[in-house]
């Protein structure tokens, strides 16, 4: 799967990546990207060197 980075969004959460002290909340309508984001946001994280278990990935629209 081909993913854009969406380098606006991307610009005004990085700051926050490295502050483990808040909890970071993306909302949006249905559709409108934010599960692409949080792709992009988990590839820089693995790029900066965070380990796979350090990343945690619930998908909640697909039930076992």
């Amino acid at each position: 799967m081909l993913i854009y980075n969406r380098e606006n969004y991307l610009n005004k959460i990085r700051g926050f990546y490295d502050d483990t002290e808040t909890i970071k909340v993306i909302t949006g309508i249905r559709r409108c990207g934010k599960s692409t984001l949080l792709e992009s946001i988990k590839s820089e994280l693995k790029q900066k060197g965070i380990k796979d278990e350090n990343i945690i990935d619930i998908k909640l629209d697909k039930r076992p």
